[in-house]
């Protein structure tokens, strides 16, 4: 997941008592909000994370939620503390086959290759990522554009007039802000669009052409024609809407979620040997750790000293990196690992690793996993765009630093192994450099911007529409 603004106020423990009591536009006690989120637990994708924590700390804030998903339910019932009854699940079907990250990059534990795939099993990967190339490239406005439909009459034809005060799309994928805008049109009520990432402008991790490029942002435009107001995750980003489609964009950080240490307890080693740890996806030619691995080997006999564990898909690109720089010795594959397993990696680095593009371009980029770090409270070693909010965020906070050629990181990987060999470990991050970061602390914000546009009732393009077509 992509971008946050830097900053953020308040301690993170502050009780729903601090927000008023939300009314609705026609003074019912609760306002009543629709999210329409492709993804929702028990998914447990990043792009399910944000739309659950704001459908719990909604209800928990006296607001009537409901959510529009196409994720099937759990067999332990309603998720983020919502009934199932509350949940509309409209399954697309059928559906284009997805790459399978989850089969991890064929690396053991031990840095050691696994047993190579059938030859069989490599051509049904490489024909699957074709067919995925080809949708995201041909199917508009993505490969879930077959859920649009579904969406909207499984949500039109629910059991109950229920009829929401307010509708909030979160995206990617973006099919479901064109769910969102036809809800809002056919029931008469205010749209607000969530943007985990940006889509026709100012993404470049979504390879497109340039045709594709031009339709995207066509139909991007004529979907704003009708929303109350944007919600990005940082100021750049924001700027980018508002330059590119002159709306209303709003900053909402994406923030820590709290969540209890791993069981069984731990934390960095006390021996001397530096262990830096990276979790999640590796983009190619984008997040580079060849940097880092050239960094290794500059420390000369020092380099068996430093241990560097990378938890996530990488495409072969760690290795191939590693390989080059002659450190294999010093580097550990896991490939994909559970979300606990990534947390218990993190929480026992002396170091974390963050891998982003050193470009201007992404500026305005915050990966979801800063968060996750932040957390681990882990000193971060940020390879990536010092001009960026990212690295705003760790220099203000003083949870990191940030380097991009190998002779800046070794000599900053010296200072860490000094730091282990005088003391035993490297230092935590204060507790009270994460105050204000809590994901409680950004959707108080978020909650207010979505009482505002309830508040503005409907737009003139929508006034005409009676919401007798809620049964259509």
């Amino acid at each position: 997941m992509r971008g946050d603004s830097a900053g953020g106020a308040g301690t993170g423990d502050a009780q729903p008592a601090d927000l008023p009591r939300p009314a609705s536009s026609d003074g019912r006690d609760s306002p009543r909000l629709l999210i329409v989120s492709y993804h929702f637990p028990p998914a447990e994708t990043v792009g399910a994370r944000r739309p659950a924590a704001l459908a719990g700390f909604a209800r928990d804030h006296g607001w009537d939620v409901r959510v529009l998903t196409a994720v099937a339910p759990s067999p332990e019932g309603g998720d983020a503390g919502l009934a199932e009854a509350s949940i509309v699940r409209a399954e697309p079907t059928p559906r284009l086959p997805r790459l399978n990250r989850s089969a991890g990059t064929g690396e053991s534990a031990t840095g050691g290759a696994a047993p190579a795939p059938s030859r069989f099993a490599s051509a049904r990967a490489v024909a699957k990522g074709w067919v995925w190339k080809a949708g995201m490239e041909l199917l508009v406005p993505d490969p879930q554009v077959n859920w649009i439909r579904a969406a909207v009459r499984g949500f039109l034809r629910g059991p109950d007039r229920w009829r929401p005060d307010v509708i909030v799309a979160s995206g990617p994928p973006f099919s479901g802000f064109v769910v969102a805008a036809s809800l809002a049109r056919r029931l008469g009520v205010p749209w607000v669009a969530d943007y985990r990432d940006l889509w026709s402008v100012g993404n470049e991790y979504w390879v497109r052409s340039g045709p594709r490029r031009a339709l995207d942002r066509r139909l991007e435009q004529r979907v704003l024609r009708t929303v109350t107001t944007c919600v990005t995750v940082s100021e750049p980003l924001a700027d980018t809407l508002r330059r590119a489609f002159g709306v209303d964009a709003r900053v909402v950080m994406n923030g820590i979620d709290r969540r209890p240490a791993p069981s069984p307890a731990g934390g960095p080693s006390a021996t001397s040997t530096l262990t830096l740890a990276h979790t999640g996806y590796v983009y190619p030619g984008k997040r580079d750790p060849g940097p880092l691995l050239d960094a290794i080997a500059l420390l000369g006999p020092d380099a068996t000293r430093v241990h560097a564990v990378f938890a996530g898909d990488d495409h072969g690109i760690v290795r191939a990196a590693a390989e080059r720089a002659g450190v294999v010795d010093s580097v550990t594959l896991l490939g994909h690992v559970s979300a606990e397993k990534s947390w218990r990696v993190q929480a026992e680095a002396d170091v974390l690793v963050l891998l982003m593009w050193n470009d201007p371009r992404d500026i305005g980029t915050y990966t979801g996993k800063i968060f996750d770090y932040l957390l681990a409270r882990r000193p971060i070693l940020l390879l990536g765009y010092e001009g960026g909010v990212a690295a705003h965020l760790l220099r203000t906070r003083g949870a990191g630093v940030v380097g991009n050629d190998r002779e800046t990181i070794a000599a900053r990987l010296r200072e860490w192994l000094a730091v282990k060999d005088r003391t035993g470990q490297v230092p935590a991050v204060p507790a009270a450099a994460l105050d204000g970061l809590y994901r409680e602390d950004q959707l108080r914000g978020f909650l207010e911007i979505l009482r505002e546009a309830a508040q503005r009732g409907t737009t003139g393009s929508q006034a005409g529409t009676a919401t007798t077509n809620h049964r259509r």
